[in-house]
C-alpha cells in the first residue's frame, strides 16, 4: 500500500507540474507532454501496485523481475548522467580565458528572453574580471526572431558597457554543435583557453560537444535557469546526454 500511495502522489505531482509549465511558460516545446505521460504512468503503476497487494492481479515472476531489471537500469543510466550534468553545472570556469563563447537561445522579436539574458550577464561578469578575454555571441536567426540571436546578443552586451571591439558575431549557427563548429573558425584555432557559456543543464553536453570538435582547453561557465523550468530542464538534459552517448547524436 504504501508503494502505491508514493506512486499516485508522484503522478499527481506530475500532472500538476504539467498543468503549470503550460500555464505559466506554454507547451513550447515537445518534451514537456513527458511530464503528462509520467503521472498517467505512476498512477498506473500505482493503481497496479494496489491490486497485487490486494491479490486482483497476479504477474507473472519472470515479467515482475524484467520490469524491475528495467527500472533499475533506466535509473542507473538516469542517476549517472544527471550526475555529470550537476557537477559540470556547478563548476567554476577557468579565469583569464583567451575567448568565451555565448551560446545562443530563442530571442523574442530583438529583445532577448530571460534564460539567454541569464547567459548574458554571467558573460558580463567574466568579461569586466577578465579584461583581456574576447567573446563570441554565437546563434542565428530562428523562426520568429527579427534579428540574429548573435545580434541581440551583441546589442545586449554593448548596452552594458563591453565594446564592440571584444565581441565576435557568430550568426549562422542553428544548434550546440555548430555554434561551436563555426565560433572555433572565427577564432582562428580550437586549441585557445575558452569558456563556454549556457544556462547550468546545457554545460555538460555543450563541453562534451567541444571536445568532440577538437577544443582542448575548455571550461564552461554556468547561467542560472527559470526556476518553473528546471525540472523540465534538467530531465530532458539526461535524456539528451543519454542519446548523445549511445548514438551519438546531440
Amino acid at each position: 500500500m504504501v508503494l502505491a500511495f508514493v506512486l499516485w502522489v508522484l503522478g499527481i505531482a506530475s500532472v500538476v507540474y504539467f498543468g503549470a509549465y503550460a500555464f505559466i511558460i506554454g507547451l513550447n516545446n515537445s518534451f514537456t507532454y513527458f511530464w503528462l505521460l509520467l503521472g498517467v504512468v505512476l498512477s498506473a503503476a500505482g493503481t497496479a501496485s494496489r491490486m497485487c497487494h490486494n491479490g486482483r492481479l497476479h504477474l507473472p515472476k519472470a515479467v515482475s523481475v524484467a520490469l524491475i531489471v528495467c527500472v533499475i537500469l533506466f535509473l542507473g543510466a538516469f542517476g549517472v548522467a544527471e550526475s555529470a550534468i550537476i557537477k559540470n553545472a556547478v563548476q567554476k570556469p577557468e579565469k583569464n580565458a583567451d575567448y568565451i563563447v555565448v551560446l545562443g537561445a530563442r530571442v523574442n522579436g530583438t529583445r532577448v528572453t530571460l534564460n539567454l539574458k541569464y547567459r548574458l550577464d554571467v558573460a558580463l561578469d567574466y568579461l569586466n574580471e577578465n579584461e583581456g578575454t574576447k567573446v563570441v555571441v554565437s546563434g542565428g536567426q530562428g523562426k520568429g526572431e527579427e534579428i540574429t540571436e548573435a545580434k541581440a546578443m551583441s546589442d545586449y552586451l554593448v548596452q552594458n558597457g563591453i565594446k564592440s571591439d571584444r565581441i565576435i558575431l557568430e550568426d549562422r549557427s542553428k544548434n550546440t554543435n555548430e555554434n561551436l563548429k563555426f565560433s572555433a573558425e572565427l577564432i582562428g584555432s580550437k586549441e585557445k583557453k575558452t569558456v563556454i557559456v549556457s544556462n547550468d543543464f546545457h554545460i555538460y553536453r555543450a563541453k562534451c560537444i567541444a571536445k568532440k570538435i577538437g577544443y582542448t582547453d575548455v571550461s564552461g561557465a554556468s547561467a542560472k535557469t527559470k526556476p518553473i523550468t528546471i525540472p523540465n530542464s534538467f530531465v530532458r538534459e539526461a535524456f539528451a546526454v543519454i542519446k548523445y552517448k549511445i548514438f551519438n547524436q546531440i
